[in-house]
C-alpha cells in the first residue's frame, strides 16, 4: 500500500511508503478520530452502494473535505475525495459541493504538497473533463490547466513531464497523457517512448513492472529495477505499474507489449495470503492492501477483454472479494475501507482509491459502467472493458 514520502498531505495516487515504519503513527492518529471498534467482510454489492455514500459524508456544507492527519479543510483531500466521488457516478450533491471548494482554491492545489505539478494539474483536468468544465479555463482564477501542464513537458530531460526525483516521476509522465488525451490535446511522442522506456527489463522478477524512477547511467541505458529481495523503496510496484498501463491504454495502445509485460508483472504481484487473498500489494511479496488491489484492477479493466479477465482467481479469492474484504460493515463508518495501516478503523486514503476499484473504473473512463472482475464460475460478472478513449496521439 503506497504511503507518502515527503507528506501525509500529498495528491491523489502518488504517496510512496517511506524507508521507515509509520503505521504505528497512522494508527493511533486514526484511533484517535474514529475510535469505534468496527467489523471488516462486507461483500462486494454492499461496497458498491456504501462506500460513495460514506465518502460523500465528509464533504463538509462549504464542499472541504477534512485533512485525516488533522483538523483543517484540505484541498488535497477535498480533490481525492472528488476524483472517487467522478467513480461512483451517484453522490452528484456531494460532488457538486466538492467542485465549488475546488473551484476557489485550484491555484493552491497545483502547488501544494507535491514534488511538481504536472501530477496535479492533471488530476484537475480530469476533473475539469468529467465535470464538464474548460480546463482550458478552470476555477475562480481562469487557469488554463492543458497549457500549464504542457509547459512542464522536457524540462528536466527529454519526454518527460514535470522534474526528477525517485518516487513520482512514472506517475506524473502517466497522468499527463491520460489527462491531455482526456482533454483532447495532443501527446507527444516522446512522452510515450519515455514512459515505454522506463518499464523495468530486469532483473527477472521486476520485468514488466513500473518502478518510480529509473534513472540513465549511460547514453540511451537507464538503471536496472532494483531487484525483490532490495531493502530500497524504489522498485517496481503496483502503484507506478499501474498509471502507466492505464496512460498507455488511454491513447490507443491496448495491443502494446508493454501492456502484456506488465499484466505479467500484476500476477506475480498478487498475493494468496489471507486475509484478502487475490489482491495485491504495493511490492511482490507483500500481503494485499485496498489501494494497491484498486489501482491493479483499473489497470486489468483499461488493458484486458472479456477472455483474459477471468485469470485472476488466486488462494480462494479474487481482486473484487480481496478488496471487498476491506469494507467496514457495520457501524457509524460503514462503508468505509480499513486498510493494513489502520487497526480496522476507517481510512480515507484507503477508502478513496478503494472506490475507483470497487467500481472497476480505470482513469479513462471515470464515469463509464464498469464490468465485473469475477470468478469463473461466475460469468455473468464478466462485462466488456471499458471503451477507450479516442486517441489524439502525436506519433
Amino acid at each position: 500500500m503506497t504511503r507518502p514520502l515527503t507528506s501525509r498531505r500529498s495528491g491523489s495516487g502518488t504517496r510512496r511508503r517511506p524507508p521507515f515504519t509509520i503505521s504505528a503513527v497512522i494508527a493511533v492518529l486514526l484511533a484517535a478520530i474514529l475510535s469505534v471498534p468496527l467489523t471488516l467482510g462486507a461483500t462486494a454489492a454492499n461496497a458498491t452502494s456504501s462506500t460513495g455514500s460514506w465518502l460523500a459524508a465528509q464533504v463538509s456544507s462549504t464542499g472541504s473535505v477534512v485533512d485525516p492527519y488533522g483538523t483543517d479543510p484540505s484541498i488535497d483531500w477535498t480533490v481525492n475525495v472528488a476524483l472517487a466521488l467522478l467513480s461512483d457516478g451517484e453522490q452528484t450533491d456531494a460532488l457538486a459541493r466538492a467542485m465549488v471548494y475546488i473551484d476557489v482554491n485550484a491555484e493552491t492545489y497545483v502547488t501544494s504538497g507535491t514534488s511538481d505539478e504536472a501530477g496535479h494539474l492533471s488530476w484537475l483536468i480530469l476533473l475539469a473533463v468529467f465535470t464538464d468544465r474548460d480546463p482550458h479555463s478552470f476555477g475562480l482564477s481562469s487557469l488554463d490547466l492543458v497549457a500549464r501542464l504542457q509547459s512542464r513537458f522536457e524540462i528536466a530531460e527529454p519526454g518527460l513531464f514535470g522534474s526528477v526525483d525517485d518516487f513520482t516521476p512514472v506517475t506524473n509522465q502517466a497522468l499527463a497523457i491520460i489527462a491531455l488525451n482526456a482533454a483532447g490535446a495532443d501527446v507527444p511522442a516522446g512522452a510515450l517512448d519515455w514512459l515505454r522506456m522506463q518499464q523495468c527489463d530486469a532483473p527477472t522478477e521486476q520485468a514488466g513492472g513500473w518502478q518510480g524512477y529509473r534513472a540513465e547511467v549511460s547514453p540511451g541505458v537507464l538503471a536496472a529495477c532494483e531487484p525483490t529481495t532490495s531493502a530500497e523503496y524504489n522498485r517496481a510496484e503496483s502503484a507506478s505499474t499501474s498509471f502507466a498501463m492505464q496512460a498507455i491504454a488511454a491513447v490507443g495502445r491496448v495491443d502494446d507489449p508493454a501492456i502484456g509485460l506488465g499484466l505479467e508483472w500484476l500476477h506475480r504481484l498478487q498475493s494468496s495470503v489471507s486475509p484478502a487473498a487475490g489482491g495485491f500489494g504495493q511490492y511482490i511479496g507483500d500481503s494485499s492492501d485496498p489501494n494497491s488491489t484498486a489501482l491493479v484492477i483499473q489497470a486489468i479493466r483499461a488493458t484486458e477483454d472479456d477472455s483474459q479477465v477471468t485469470g485472476w482467481e488466486l488462494g480462494g479469492g479474487d481482486p473484487a472479494s480481496s478488496i471487498a474484504s476491506w469494507v467496514i460493515e457495520s457501524g457509524p463508518e460503514a462503508g468505509a475501507l480499513a486498510s493494513p495501516y489502520s487497526d480496522g478503523a476507517a481510512d480515507l486514503y484507503a477508502t478513496y482509491q478503494g472506490l475507483w476499484g470497487i467500481k472497476q473504473r480505470p482513469l479513462l473512463t471515470l464515469l463509464a459502467v464498469p464490468a465485473q472482475i469475477g470468478s469463473p464460475e461466475d460469468a455473468s460478472q464478466v462485462g466488456s472493458p471499458p471503451a477507450v478513449v479516442a486517441p489524439n496521439f502525436t506519433g
